[in-house]
């Protein structure tokens, strides 16, 4: 029988009680987990755009300190244990709705070809567009839920609007985060092919990684010569597109360094 408090219909101690809020959270921080690997910041961008770091901050509070309040707090029978749980419990789902909007706010929704390069813009990145007088609407509506979008972009014609432009960019909102300024990257295909570099110049920038380098024809099923690059502009780390050398076709980011660091 049941004493006068339960934790989900079953006398436990307060060891047993943090245990199986852990277990929950544990669970709900495993489901996160799949979302954000998969969907939001896939591949190497999981590590280099963020997305584990900000994961593993959302994940360590979730995960411990909901249940260690538990822990201290829980008495079978005390007198509003009810309320103690609850209020822990809402605690813990704003906290933990906050990390992930975060999260969601800052994933990668364009990878944007940008004359010699791509950037990575984030939903955050993506500004209501401001430049051009014909656009008003909120370009931030309908972005990517399932990983970046490979996009090419247009410099604008009119002076003024390269002007503003210009400013955007000293602001940290470049081209690639102004939706209208976008077009398909099938039609600069042909110009990322001009731009990109061989596999040679990777391997000068990463000496110490030969032999994943070495690795990439066989893993792409193409012939060396087959696979160009261009750098990925990603913030705090550069990371490298491969591309078919003569499609341009983006065929795998990788987290090898593009260019050499002063």
């Amino acid at each position: 029988m049941s004493g006068p408090f339960s934790f989900f219909g079953v006398d436990m101690n307060r060891f047993q009680a943090g245990a199986t809020h852990l277990a929950i959270s544990v669970a709900i921080a495993f489901a996160i987990f799949l979302a954000i690997y998969f969907l939001w910041y896939p591949d190497v961008l999981f590590e280099f755009a963020g997305g584990r770091d900000l994961f593993i901050l959302v994940a360590s509070v979730d995960v411990t300190l909901g249940p260690l309040i538990t822990t201290i707090v829980y008495r079978e029978g005390k007198r509003g244990m009810k309320f103690d749980l609850a209020v822990i419990a809402t605690l813990q789902t704003i906290a933990l709705a906050y990390g992930v909007y975060v999260l969601f706010e800052s994933r990668p929704v364009y990878i944007a070809f940008e004359t010699d390069r791509f950037e990575l813009v984030r939903a955050n990145q993506v500004a209501e567009s401001s430049l051009s007088p014909s656009i008003k609407i909120d370009q931030r509506e309908g972005l990517s839920w399932t990983g970046p979008r490979i996009v090419g972009t247009r410099v604008p014609t009119d002076a003024d609007e390269r002007f503003k432009l210009s400013v955007s960019g000293f602001g940290g909102v470049d081209i690639g985060g102004y939706p209208e300024y976008h077009v398909p990257y099938r039609d600069q295909q042909a110009k990322a092919v001009e731009r990109s570099r061989p596999l040679a110049d990777l391997r000068r920038f990463n000496s110490s990684a030969s032999a994943e380098i070495d690795a990439i024809p066989a893993k792409l099923g193409r012939a060396e010569q087959e696979i160009r690059y261009l750098p990925l502009r990603a913030g705090k780390i550069d990371l490298a597109v491969l591309i078919d050398a003569r499609t341009g076709e983006v065929l795998r980011i990788s987290s090898l360094r593009p260019w050499q660091y002063d």
